[in-house]
């Protein structure tokens, strides 16, 4: 398929994990990419993987939650692909882990700095260019962002809060031709957070209990993410906008 020929696609944190697997597919359908992520290192092998793949690829390195690293960055890309910009993937997340009362504050604004500022201001810097002939963004919310996830004060707040600024955007430019969406995964077991979240204790006794909260039966796989999320950028999805779309075995469901 060559859903994304003639496209040009940003995507954050896209040089390591879902990121680089949303950009890989991306590119392997016609997209040119440019991908951004603040580990220098990774951007390089990300590169040079995607390049022997035959996909046209630029890196940035960029700390997403840096108001002028963000604006040069993005003034730089848009440049280096004349001027366009049509598909934008807010992916760069951080988790953290403790209560309202246990988060330090230090913590707290870190998490929020990437996860929420990050995706505020990667919009801000990608939406003139889209204004020019339409576009699309997908940010990364979590179903932590719509129900309580214990000892994640920090995180279960960013993902509510990029839920929200999801459907405000959708409202203001919609009428644009840019769609906004979010995608909002449930427990990815397979991914560097999912095995974060999980933790060390993965006991047979902890792991059916958090199992019983998916009535699918089992926790997801990065694969079915990236193809949620290629399906949000695509014209298929041509009148889903402002929508906060759960990829989560029903688990909201209950």
């Amino acid at each position: 398929m060559n859903r994304f020929q003639g496209k040009h696609a940003v995507i954050t944190g896209g040089a390591t994990g879902m990121g680089y697997d949303i950009a890989r597919r991306l590119g392997m359908e016609g997209a040119s990419l440019s991908i951004l992520d603040i580990n220098e290192a990774a951007l390089s092998d990300a590169t040079q993987a995607l390049r022997a793949d035959g996909i046209a690829v630029n890196a940035y390195q960029v700390d997403v939650a840096d108001p002028r690293e963000v604006a040069e960055t993005f003034s730089k890309l848009i440049a280096d692909c004349s001027g366009t910009l049509d598909i934008l993937i807010n992916n760069a997340g951080i988790a953290d882990f403790g209560t309202v009362e246990t988060t330090e504050f230090d913590a707290w604004n870190k998490v929020m700095a990437v996860n929420l500022n990050g995706t505020y201001l990667c919009s801000k810097a990608a939406l003139p260019a889209m204004k020019q002939r339409g576009g699309t963004i997908v940010n990364f919310g979590s179903i932590a962002g719509m129900v309580g996830i214990p000892n994640m004060a920090a995180y279960c707040t960013s993902k509510a809060a990029v839920i929200g600024l999801t459907k405000q955007m959708a409202v203001d430019y919609s009428k644009l031709g840019i769609r906004v969406n979010c995608i909002c995964p449930g427990m990815i077991a397979d991914t560097d957070m999912g095995r974060e979240i999980l933790g060390t204790d993965v006991s047979e006794q902890l792991m059916k209990l958090r199992l019983s909260k998916y009535p699918i039966g089992r926790f997801g796989k990065s694969e079915e993410i990236v193809a949620a999320v290629l399906f949000l950028a695509s014209d298929e999805a041509s009148f889903v906008c402002g929508s906060a779309f759960t990829v989560d075995g029903a688990m909201t469901a209950i």
